[in-house]
């Protein structure tokens, strides 16, 4: 998230706000159902957010913002 400047909040704020996009949608996936949420977060940022449910509850797959292409150099 750090290279993408996505912060939790964000991620929170597309969770309550965002709406489903179903053609990015995994729900018959197994083990794990998954979810993804697009959205635009209070400054602006529209990113899209993939959640998992599960045994573990709710898990943040990836989160990529769909207006920047971010320099990432993690390995």
């Amino acid at each position: 998230m750090d290279c993408r400047h996505i912060t939790e909040n964000e991620i929170r704020e597309i969770l309550e706000k965002g709406e489903i996009n179903y053609n990015k949608s995994e729900p018959n996936s197994h083990p794990d159902p998954k979810y993804a949420l697009d959205g635009y977060t209070n400054e602006g940022q529209h990113l899209r957010v993939v959640f998992a449910t599960g045994e573990r509850g709710l898990v943040v797959v990836t989160c990529i913002d769909l207006g920047v292409e971010w320099q990432c150099d993690c390995n």
